[in-house]
């Protein structure tokens, strides 16, 4: 693996040899009129060919599955990782969360199609796939937190970025949750967006739709955007695909102006997609 830190490495949790970094020197990152939309999309192991859980000895999550050198395969990889850089980019979002990327080739795959500056990093213990952070602004920090699931999943890891976004510093922390031990990965990533002096986006897979009373320290400390925008409520909660994927904003910085769930194949649960949601930065 090729990790390009950038020059002021800023300190980061004990895991950085298995964080990668690419910055690229871009001011692609303009929006107009203050406005920034926001993408969080699981990419359901795009291109794992085998059964990524098949690690060292046959225990799940246990180890490395093996590089794919089936042509077949890779081809066929580089179809997926290409559709869903198609799908991000006709969003066109400034910011992305990704989930379930399968090592940081995928990240980088997709990064330098949009061209756009990323940061991948690894679960705990599920080495095989990670988290990634797209973005067409500045990441000036990056860090991880991990995450306690509990159970047969092992640990996981929130990941955290600070981005210069036209001068303003803004924290996106990017999550990909389990049922297991639900409030207990509540309860350890809350802290991480909020309070925070300062715009802070929580986004990622959360394993639950809103209904659920488990959601209720996330709904009553930061607001989901796809339930902030009344109108599109029923496209942002879509029995399928759109109910678990969130992006949680603090209302004190942002104001929702849209938001809609995005998916691969309408339809099938199974499919990479997410959310999307525009909003405001305020004054």
């Amino acid at each position: 693996m090729i990790r390009r830190p950038p020059r002021s490495t800023p300190k980061t949790h004990r895991r950085q040899r298995q964080m990668c970094i690419r910055d690229r020197d871009s001011a692609a990152g303009k929006a107009q009129s203050g406005q920034l939309k926001f993408m969080t999309f699981n990419m359901r192991a795009a291109g794992a060919g085998l059964n990524p859980l098949e690690g060292a000895g046959g225990v799940p999550g246990g180890g490395i599955p093996p590089p794919i050198t089936n042509p077949g395969i890779v081809e066929e990889t580089k179809v997926s990782l290409t559709r869903i850089a198609a799908a991000i980019r006709s969003v066109d979002p400034h910011i992305i969360g990704l989930q379930e990327v399968r090592g940081t080739h995928q990240a980088k795959f997709i990064a330098e199609k949009l061209n756009l500056n990323y940061v991948y990093a690894v679960h705990a213990r599920e080495h095989w796939w990670g988290l990634a952070v797209l973005s067409k602004y500045k990441i000036v920090a990056t860090r991880t937190k991990i995450v306690n699931l509990g159970g047969r999943h092992g640990d996981r890891i929130a990941l955290i970025c600070s981005l210069d976004a036209n001068g303003r510093n803004l924290t996106v922390v990017n999550v990909d949750f389990v049922p297991e031990n639900f409030k207990g990965q509540v309860q350890e990533t809350l802290p991480l967006a909020n309070p925070l002096e300062g715009p802070a986006v929580l986004l990622g897979g959360f394993s639950r739709p809103p209904e659920y009373a488990e959601m209720t320290p996330m709904r009553e400390t930061m607001t989901a955007a796809c339930e902030a925008v009344k109108v599109y409520e029923g496209r942002c909660i879509d029995p399928v695909y759109g109910k678990v994927d969130y992006i949680f904003i603090d209302p004190r910085y942002f104001k929702v102006l849209n938001a809609a769930p995005v998916s691969m194949q309408p339809g099938d649960g199974k499919a990479p997609g997410g959310a999307w949601a525009t909003m405001k930065l305020r004054d």
